[in-house]
């Protein structure tokens, strides 16, 4: 049986309800190649005698199905393989797209572990037979993406425990976002995959391939027919969730969206971005203080074995090195009991750096220069070395299903033997979603903004997959990620009710964070989808070496800030080794600041609207970039030398080439010329060409 509009068709199984085919009936692709390879659910149902006890919903009879106004309702009433769950799938046309849900209801003594749906098996490409191998595949991956020709070389991320290589991405620790594209360049068509989930909750894309791949291939990894010998090949796609849902009760799953589209996966961006931002308002980059600030000073005041770098008396001074290098931003680090990375939750000053008043007397002398100040704090590590954890915070700790700690790490940095790991402070997980734990945070931060704070960056805050505490009354899924965004809401309503410009930072790649902050921890080193679907969205580069020129083109260049971390985050702007690229990053936070507009909220458009050529030999040292301001739509080109020799250039943008731009280099004052302009850039340094306004 089928369902169609005039954009898809959709093939199912009229005994058990797997989906042989959905077709795009605007190009003819038939995305699901292989249909014995077609599936539509699977549900994990632990057993006391086998933790692995997966029902198909390939293996189940279709008891009926209802049809509704633009699609399809398919039910499995049980008993199914002989337990007592019913199951359905709503299939919907929805505008341009294809939604999917799943709802279960469990009628067992046992809990309902895991939901995959919806199981699109057999997948080959796009186009003909002679043109699949020219599709590619993009996730959303950390702070920058995972690539792939899914169908010459598929890879493997896992090789133990599954008959069939797989790629697992886990939303929101290592995507960023919740959706994926496959597309095809030479057609101009594409596929986007996303999961638009109202309920923040842990989930997982997962890509596999059936039957396996030959790897270390010069061609790709793909079987040949004749290796095949009959068996079907095909790649099966699906979105993962882990409700662990109770006897007696029911998950309802959100809608799984599937959109053939032109072009390639700036589209699917673009279909993610609208959904999100009607969903989770992003913040106003333009509201908050820090997402102008485009570098800081970042100093470890004291280090987790006790190394003094230094102490609340001496801000004053170390504040005013980062400004004698035109930076007015600072961020304190380090400065609670233990240390850097230790003691947590105890966000009160270790007795070695001074007391809450000189702290308080130091942030006040900030302010008197001009300066603001932010604090590294997080919430969700504990020390486990504490008298307070054994005696209470070991209650909050994020367990596995066997009431087990999640998780033990830890950074050591003061010795040799703490650096390699060896005697590091042993850090786990609490989980915010408790409320006497999250108080202790709320009330921490709150007397940050008390003293004079302008600000906290939270650190690590990439809440565990799943929580099994049995003191939460949320899923597994939900209690971590709930907990976190619980917390946010509370800190920051606690602070601004102190200080009304209070902001942050974080350590994060998840996408919900957007709501509270664009300014996060790391940057990649490549130009980010994430970048590209948030363009108000910024990532911080360390700046820790003193020689870290090529580091800060090259940050420029993507559009990112600077977490300025003088030898290694233990000394200020002043190290003497860094003399020199400090006064440089002065001069490149005073020229970001006179075009911030078009630099540091601008767009991210490449090096292709710029026309750019080194003289005489083509550019092997020279990188450039151009951006587009949001508002005023003034464009500017970023050209760097990363060489070591002066070289010249000539550069013009590719439309309106025939106005004037206006030249910023670091130490000189500006030019106004007529396009296309003729310079040298020295080495490991940058110009700035931008549209005269």
């Amino acid at each position: 049986m089928h369902i169609a509009n005039d954009r898809y068709s959709v093939h199912i199984d009229p005994d058990n309800g797997a989906i042989l085919d959905v077709v795009d009936r605007v190009s003819g692709d038939h995305l699901i190649a292989e249909p014995r390879l077609a599936e539509n659910y699977r549900l994990l149902l632990p057993l006391p005698e086998n933790g692995a006890h997966y029902l198909l919903g390939k293996d189940q009879r279709l008891t009926r199905w209802e049809d509704i106004a633009n699609g399809i309702i398919l039910h499995w009433e049980g008993p199914l393989s002989g337990f007592d769950l019913d199951v359905a799938m709503r299939i919907e046309f929805a505008g341009e797209a294809m939604h999917f849900r799943l709802t279960v209801t469990n009628h067992t003594e046992y809990q309902v572990g895991e939901v995959w749906y919806p199981i699109l098996g057999g997948m080959l490409g796009l186009g003909d037979e002679h043109q699949r191998w020219g599709t590619k595949a993009l996730v959303p991956n950390r702070n920058d993406q995972w690539t792939a020709d899914l169908y010459t070389t598929f890879g493997s991320d896992t090789d133990l425990g599954t008959p069939i290589p797989e790629h697992c991405f886990k939303y929101p620790r290592r995507m960023s976002m919740p959706w994926a594209d496959q597309y095809h360049p030479a057609l101009d068509r594409g596929v986007y995959f996303g999961c638009h989930d109202p309920v923040a909750r842990s989930k997982v894309l997962r890509l596999a391939m059936s039957p396996g791949i030959g790897r270390q291939r010069a061609d790709g990894d793909w079987p040949t027919t004749e290796e095949l010998h009959g068996l079907p090949a095909g790649v099966i796609m699906n979105w993962a969730f882990f409700p662990y849902t109770h006897p007696g009760e029911t998950f309802e799953g959100p809608p799984v969206v599937l959109q053939c589209h032109a072009g390639g996966w700036r589209e699917g961006a673009r279909l993610y971005r609208e959904w999100f931002t009607g969903a989770f308002p992003p913040v106003d980059s333009r509201e908050h203080w820090l997402r102008r600030a485009t570098a800081y000073q970042n100093t470890m005041f004291l280090l987790p074995e006790g190394n003094v770098n230094v102490t609340f008396k001496e801000i004053p001074r170390w504040a005013q090195d980062a400004l004698d290098n035109g930076i007015d931003t600072v961020l304190i680090s380090g400065w609670h009991v233990g240390g850097h990375d230790r003691g947590y939750p105890e966000y009160t000053p270790d007795a070695r750096l001074g007391t809450w008043d000189e702290l308080a007397a130091g942030i006040a002398a900030c302010h008197r220069l001009g300066m603001r100040v932010f604090f590294f704090v997080n919430i969700m590590p504990v020390d486990m070395g504490t008298e307070w954890y054994r005696q209470e915070l070991h209650r909050y700790v994020t367990q596995d299903p066997d009431g087990c700690l999640n998780a033990v790490y830890g950074w050591g940095m003061g010795t040799l033997g703490a650096r390699i790991g060896m005697t590091r402070a042993a850090l786990t997980t609490a989980n915010p979603a408790h409320d006497a734990f999250r108080a202790i945070i709320v009330g921490a931060m709150r007397k940050l903004a008390e003293i004079g704070a302008d600000g906290i960056h939270i650190d690590k805050l990439l809440a565990p997959e799943l929580d099994f505490n049995p003191a939460l009354t949320m899923s597994p899924d939900r209690a971590a990620c709930e907990g976190h965004l619980r917390c946010l809401d509370e800190i920051m309503v606690a602070c601004r009710a102190v200080n009304p410009a209070f902001c942050l930072s974080a350590e994060t790649c998840w996408d919900r964070i957007l709501s509270y902050t664009d300014v996060v921890w790391w940057a990649p080193p490549e130009p980010s989808v994430m970048q590209y679907t948030f363009p108000q969205w910024v990532p911080c580069m360390g700046i820790t070496e003193p020689y870290d020129f090529n580091v800060v083109n090259q940050s420029v260049l993507l559009g990112h800030h600077l977490l300025i971390g003088s030898a290694h985050y233990t000394a200020s702007m002043a190290f003497p080794p860094m003399r020199e690229l400090s006064r440089y990053l002065g001069e490149i936070t005073r020229l970001r600041a006179e075009l911030f507009g078009v630099l540091s909220r601008g767009e991210y458009l490449g090096p292709e609207p710029a026309r750019v050529e080194e003289m005489p030999a083509p550019a092997r040292d020279l990188r450039w970039s151009v951006f587009r301001d949001p508002d005023t739509g003034q464009r500017a080109c970023v050209l760097a030398n990363f060489g070591r020799a002066p070289l010249e250039a000539r550069a013009s943008f590719v439309e309106h080439s025939e106005g004037e731009v206006s030249i910023y280099r670091p130490f000189q004052p500006v030019e106004t010329l007529p396009q296309p302009v003729q310079f040298t850039i020295p080495p490991e340094r940058l110009v700035i060409l931008a549209e005269t306004k």
